[in-house]
């Protein structure tokens, strides 16, 4: 049986550098299983009103899973809710959270994730998985909504309210390559990637579909060997006409990021059933971002690939 990391409930954070795969309880998934893939945000740094910050759910048996802190994340977990029917996503149930790594773009939404559902009434504390630095990230965040807390929680005896200390609660864990997680209807592996920083794409293994996130990174073969075949690999990319435009970013990218010709070779080899572009450098409206790449721009730049592809958008459901 795999080990629960230990809980430092003083804290309000639980650190386990190298821990051993976390088990959180729940029950057994049922026989019938349905994955669903949901696109909460695909975007990046820039502001974009057609794309929120990066963030994706793997949804199993109305039970979610995320990946990344983006931008607006509670608000599309709730547009998910009403707008594709994704009950899975109502913001009292999101309390699982892997995190690729700590650039702005993909942690923004941490006090969002963790506060909003709390004040709506969830009463599960939010366990969160992440590179070395997410159990410091999560100790400057408590210290700074201190007074959010201590006053919530005083009016609480005033009017009653829905929030619980327990559901106030982080505990926070440090990952190293391996399986990280399992429960009833997921099994999940973080692989090391390239973004010159700590940081991890994941593999989720559910009873009916296997699904790979690269997170931010250049091309690395440890993304192939986690598709290897897998129904689902979600990658960045990089457009060379949007490169073309920014000269001063060309190596950067190169040490950071992947192109649309490296994409073809690594989906080539890693065989994914579907492949979908996120966290790209387009826009959807050239009024937005006029710089930037169109959808069919990045799809002409993947037209070497021979396998399934799509851009995706916010709010996909796969």
């Amino acid at each position: 049986m795999l080990r629960r990391a230990g809980l430092c409930a003083a804290m309000l954070i639980c650190t386990a550098p190298g821990i051993a795969p976390h088990s959180a309880d729940a029950e057994a998934a049922p026989s019938t299983s349905i994955t669903q893939v949901v696109l909460l945000g695909t975007g990046n740094p820039p502001v974009d009103p057609d794309r929120s910050g990066p963030a994706t759910a793997i949804v199993v048996n109305d039970t979610p899973y995320l990946i990344d802190m983006g931008a607006g994340l509670v608000r599309r977990a709730k547009s998910a809710v009403v707008d594709k029917g994704v009950r899975g996503l109502d913001p009292l149930k999101l309390r699982v959270v892997f995190v690729t790594h700590l650039h702005s773009d993909h942690t923004v939404g941490y006090p969002d994730l963790w506060l909003t559902p709390w004040v709506l009434g969830r009463r599960a504390p939010l366990e969160v998985f992440g590179p070395v630095g997410i159990s410091a990230m999560t100790r400057h965040l408590i210290k700074a909504y201190r007074v959010d807390h201590e006053v919530r929680t005083q009016d609480r005896k005033i009017y009653g309210g829905r929030t619980t200390e327990e559901g106030h609660r982080i505990n926070a864990h440090e990952i190293k390559p391996g399986v990280i997680y399992r429960d009833a209807n997921v099994t999940v592996t973080a692989f090391p990637t390239n973004h010159g920083m700590p940081s991890f794409g994941f593999r989720f293994d559910t009873p009916d579909k296997s699904i790979v996130i690269s997170g931010d990174t250049t091309p690395v073969q440890a993304t192939i060997d986690a598709c290897n075949g897998c129904d689902v690999l979600i990658h960045e990319v990089m457009t060379k006409d949007w490169l073309a435009k920014r000269p001063d970013f060309i190596r950067y990218r190169e040490r950071h990021h992947t192109t649309t010709d490296e994409l073809v070779e690594l989906a080539t080899k890693a065989r994914p059933r579907l492949l979908v572009l996120y966290h790209a450098s387009l826009s959807h409206r050239p009024s937005v971002d006029p710089e930037r790449s169109s959808a069919a721009k990045l799809l002409e730049e993947m037209s070497a690939y021979r396998g399934q592809v799509v851009v995706g958008r916010d709010l996909d459901v796969y």
